[in-house]
């Protein structure tokens, strides 16, 4: 991980952060979880994510402002298609079925 990378240089971060399954690798830098447990929990992940959701939905990032993409989802309805997650003022993740983000 970047910490380690960190770490190899004599910089011990105070805080680790991260985002979806870099979370529990923050978690095992920041000594919650063994690397071991770290690692069962990303093959757990994983299997759910490829076993059981995998083909019923999808994501996409859009580079446009929330408002416009909101606009432009409209005609699909928010049970096919909607916002996910606003990153910045032009950065937006757009999840739903398949053939909504096509």
């Amino acid at each position: 991980s970047l910490a380690e990378v960190w770490q190899s240089a004599g910089v011990s971060p105070s805080v680790v952060v991260g985002h979806s399954q870099g979370e529990i690798a923050a978690a095992v830098v920041a000594g919650a979880l063994a690397v071991e447990d770290g690692a069962s929990g990303v093959a757990l992940r994983s299997g759910a994510i490829a076993g059981g959701l995998a083909g019923r939905g999808g994501m996409v990032a859009v580079a446009l402002p929330v408002e416009l993409v909101r606009g432009r989802l409209s005609v699909w309805g928010e049970e096919r298609i909607s916002v996910a997650a606003v990153n910045g003022p032009s950065s937006v993740v757009v999840s739903g079925e398949p053939a909504a983000l096509e």
